[in-house]
């Protein structure tokens, strides 16, 4: 529950960049389809090339009839089919990347420059008890941790949970028996994936510590 109060709190830092926010989760999402076109030209080449089966239906608009009797023709249009599908993915790359820099520079920026003007409100005892390494730590380090919600974990989240819930349907359509023996492994991932989140949060908080320790050292170096 604390958890959650946190990360709520930190979320709303998140409000006068939700466009941007929203854009970029829009463009992660386009990896989806993506995903889940790339093994269609295989299928073409295996069952329509080697084999005699047709086209699948879906992409028979996009072939002249004339041409789908052709295996020539069928191999060629798999085969442009492989490099559009790599363009599409490359492109959609390309503009998260942009956006996701852009927004998490104006993110961190953003959030820094709100806590540094609550630390210059803060009182001259606070800073005595704490030093102004502890200030600067949080102002140059903890700050990335909206960037790290926001941007890198909570889109990922939603991107991997509509391609995991997309490949499970493509899954069961071809084969459910199949399907449930590949996904009998993710209880296990998410037992072990509990066990060691406390451990690990451990060990952040000692990493804080010493690299708080270190900064103060260098600052009085």
């Amino acid at each position: 529950m604390r958890d959650v109060v946190l990360y709520k709190r930190l979320l709303q830092q998140t409000r006068p960049h939700a466009p941007a926010i929203l854009a970029l989760l829009v463009v992660g999402l386009l990896s989806t389809p993506l995903a889940l076109l790339a093994p269609v030209p295989l299928r073409v080449v295996v069952d329509c090339v080697i084999g005699s089966a047709p086209l699948p239906r879906f992409l028979q608009p996009l072939v002249p009839e004339a041409l789908q009797r052709s295996r020539a023709s069928i191999l060629l249009f798999a085969a442009a089919l492989v490099v559009l599908t790599a363009l599409l993915m490359h492109l959609q790359g390309l503009v998260s990347n942009v956006v996701r820099t852009w927004t998490a520079e104006r993110l961190v920026q953003g959030f820094r420059a709100r806590l540094f003007r609550h630390v210059q409100r803060l009182s001259p005892h606070y800073h005595d008890a704490k030093g102004t390494s502890d200030a600067v730590y949080r102002i140059q380090q903890d700050t990335t941790s909206i960037q790290n919600i926001a941007i890198d974990g909570v889109i990922p989240l939603a991107t991997s949970v509509v391609t995991l819930v997309s490949m499970f349907v493509v899954m069961m359509r071809l084969d459910w028996q199949l399907s449930l023996v590949a996904l009998a492994v993710s209880p296990v991932i998410f037992v072990l994936a509990r066990y060691y989140r406390a451990r690990l949060r451990r060990r952040s908080r000692e990493v804080k510590k010493l690299e708080t320790e270190a900064l103060v050292f260098r600052l009085r170096s």
